[in-house]
């Protein structure tokens, strides 16, 4: 695991733009290797948190707009 640490320690420093991306994804590494299973339902979860947020987002567009229709 260290050669790997070592490797996405050094691809942050050398290219800073992928540093939020390696930070998050980091912790699915260990001597084992890449957690998958635990990567994809963290990123169901999120996922499905955004979705209900663009949900909750148009409904609220949606009462606003038939609230107008309706004066």
């Amino acid at each position: 695991m260290g050669e790997l640490n070592d490797w996405l320690t050094q691809t942050k420093s050398d290219m800073p733009e992928l540093k939020d991306f390696i930070t998050e994804v980091e912790s699915y590494f260990s001597d084992t290797g890449f957690n998958a299973s635990q990567h994809e339902k963290a990123l169901e979860t999120k996922l499905k948190a955004f979705q209900d947020e663009v949900k909750e987002s148009l409904k609220t567009e949606d009462d606003v707009e038939d609230k107008k229709n309706n004066d």
